[in-house]
């Protein structure tokens, strides 16, 4: 039996067909990644551990609790509400103190400056990382927090003799640096437009929020500390939502150095 074979008009077409689906795919030129809950389970390796860190400078202070109770405490605000702010205020009220605002301040300063030890990226992080940098894409890192203890996590996870990664920047709790500071810079010095950058992270009201303020795409991690947190209004709702780092390079995007 004889198969006819397709004609050139169906074939063009096909091709045609094709070529119109992938320009509908927004080209990505650029990728930006947050560190924490994005690039390593910041959640599991470093989160609980500073609560505790947090807890026992609450006591320092002159929080009337004991270490077991403060900690406890905490956490379980933190499943109530992650943000900081109201972590201590309830942990505060709870347990009574003669100075809350020292307390606060001596708890903010001890969980962001928790002691960093061995810490490993998410299984996917590194393969994506390579897959972007041998398509030609442009990489980026920024994170917040303490800047000595941010770059302390940068070298436990090797990230700073990692090849794809083009620079890091930090955004520090004095806000010298934001992450819409960081993400206008990078845009700056590339010169690449903002709807061909991508934005990676976990938190809708930091670099969620930021992204889409500035016209960028934006992918948001919903996993780790952060992950029960709703987006406040559209501009902190993601393009995309995955559970996964490895998802990011499967998203309808063309990641790719040229246009």
């Amino acid at each position: 039996m004889m198969t006819r074979k397709p004609s050139n008009h169906s074939t063009k077409r096909k091709k045609s067909q094709r070529g119109r689906a992938a320009s509908k795919r927004p080209l990505i030129r650029c990728v930006i990644f947050d560190l924490d809950d994005t690039l390593y389970d910041c959640l599991g390796q470093r989160v609980r551990p500073a609560h505790r860190h947090a807890a026992e400078a609450m006591i320092a202070a002159g929080l009337k609790g004991s270490l077991d109770q403060v900690y406890r405490a905490r956490l379980r605000a933190f499943h109530a509400d992650p943000m900081l702010r109201h972590i201590d205020s309830e942990v505060i009220r709870h347990f009574g103190a003669a100075d809350p605002d020292a307390v606060s301040r001596a708890a903010h300063d001890a969980y962001f400056n928790c002691p960093v030890g061995k810490l490993t990226l998410f299984r996917g992080a590194l393969p994506l990382l390579h897959f972007l940098k041998k398509s030609g894409v442009r990489i980026f890192i920024t994170t917040f927090g303490d800047v000595d203890t941010q770059q302390a996590k940068v070298a436990a996870l090797g990230l700073t003799r990692e090849p794809a990664i083009e620079k890091i920047y930090y955004a520090d709790r004095a806000k010298r640096v934001t992450k819409e500071s960081a993400f206008r810079q990078i845009q700056a010095e590339t010169g690449i437009p903002a709807d061909q950058i991508l934005v990676v992270g976990d938190r809708p009201m930091s670099e969620i929020r930021a992204a889409k303020g500035l016209g960028m795409h934006a992918v948001r991690l919903r996993r780790g500390e952060f992950a029960s947190q709703r987006p406040a209004d559209a501009g902190e709702r993601a393009d995309h939502e995955i559970k996964n780092i490895s998802q990011v390079r499967r998203l309808s995007f063309t990641f790719s150095a040229t246009e």
